[in-house]
Parts: structure tokens; sequence; C-alpha cells
């Protein structure tokens, strides 16, 4: 009888074709779970800037505070003793003659200004030229450039995250570095950290120059699985009057 087997050879191919089959199988899994992690960070991240916006929106307003102490009710509108980052932010307005859409569907300026004078905005407010407005941008440069320095925010922040542990951020002002009693701007979500800040500008009437509102620029971001910058944003607007 007539008995064959395997050559040295023949298993080496085989088992060549069940390494090249497993490292196929594994890589597929790994990019699986990148797309799951990654999805749930983005999910997150929307939840986060949902709560903060539903937060701004519904508590109490201290338009006149005279001091922004730590228990502010509604510390991401408060101003007092706040130097705006830009002329457009301490009194903006927003103008239906615009020619971008933006907040309500209107162009406003602490997002986009006049570039030519001709009374229409159509240049975005952009610091540090990376396309996205400061208003909405938490740092001064590239973004990707700061996943190793997460929170050396820019300095057109009205609140950044701070005091950071191993599982959450706190919320302080950016130009007192003072800390909001029970605000988190920051938690770790799936082993990664998912950031929150906000901007603010206040709400001007052009004919009277009187104050009509004010506008927080809501920004929660993180750095997925590959580093790249992500970022949501939402402007919420109150009514001072």
């Amino acid at each position: 009888m007539n008995k064959k087997g395997f050559t040295i050879i023949e298993l080496l191919i085989a088992l060549v074709i069940l390494f090249i089959l497993m490292a196929g199988f594994l890589r597929g899994i790994l990019l699986y779970m990148e797309y799951q992690i990654n999805n749930g960070l983005k999910d997150r991240a929307s939840e986060i800037a949902l709560r903060m916006s539903s937060q701004i929106q519904t508590a109490n307003l201290e338009a006149n505070a005279t001091s922004c102490l730590s228990n502010n009710p509604n510390p991401f509108l408060c101003d007092a003793g706040y130097t705006y980052p830009h002329d457009d932010w301490r009194s903006a307005r927003c103008d239906v003659r615009s020619i971008n859409e933006s907040v309500n569907g209107r162009n406003c300026t602490f997002e986009v200004q006049d570039s030519n004078g001709d009374g229409i905005a159509d240049r975005i407010i952009d610091s540090d030229g990376d396309g996205i407005a400061d208003f909405y941008d938490p740092y001064d440069g590239q973004n990707e450039n700061f996943r190793d320095t997460p929170t050396n925010t820019a300095r057109w922040l009205r609140i950044r995250p701070c005091n950071c542990d191993g599982n959450r951020c706190g919320c302080c002002y950016a130009d007192t570095n003072r800390q909001i009693n029970n605000a988190v701007c920051g938690e770790r979500y799936r082993g990664r950290f998912i950031y929150a800040g906000t901007t603010l500008a206040r709400l001007t009437n052009p004919a009277t120059g009187l104050e009509v509102g004010r506008v927080s620029g809501v920004i929660v971001w993180y750095f997925d699985t590959n580093g790249r910058y992500r970022f949501i944003s939402i402007p919420v607007m109150r009514d001072t009057r």
C-alpha cells in the first residue's frame, strides 16, 4: 500500500496560508474595534454637548453679577470682569444679509467678519488659519498637534478643561484659572478623554449699543484612535432683556 504524508515544503506553505488568513482575520477584528470605539466617542461627545447646551439654556442667568463666582448658576454666560478676546465678540450682531448661514440662519459677527467693508460678513474669524472659526476652536494652531498637550487650550476660550485626574477634568475660567464648582469639562470614555469648553460673545442692538443677549459656543472634542481631532460644536443663545 502506497502511503504518502505531507512534505516539509507543503507544511510550510500551509502554515503561510494559515498565517495570512489569521492576520487578515485579526486585522478585521482590530478595525471593527476601532470603529466601535470611535463611534462610541462620537455618540458620547454628542451627549455631552447636548447636556451642556441644555444647562446653559435652562439655568438661571445672572447677567449683572458683580463677579463670576465659582458657584454661579450659569458660569458659561458670566462675563463680569471678562476681557473679550475679539471686538466682534464684545458687541456682536447677527446679520440676515450675510452670504453664509450660521446661527438660526443668520451670520453673526462672533463667527464671521466683513473683510472688504461692503457691509456683508464673508470671512470666518480664524486666528490660526486652520479653517475652524475661533468661536468653535479650542486650540490656537493645527489641532492634531495638541493630542499630547490637550489642555493647552487657546486664549479665546472662556471656560476650559483643567485639573484633570485619571478619569475627569474640572472646568476653569480661562482668564483667572479659577475652578467652577460641580462642573465637568472632561471625562475618560473607552480609554480616551473627551474634553469640553466654551467661548462667549455678547449680542448687542446695533442701533442702541445695548446688550440684548449672550451666546456661548459649546465645544466638545476628542482625538480618535488614529489621533485625529474630532469635535462637536453648538451655539447657545440667551436673551438677557
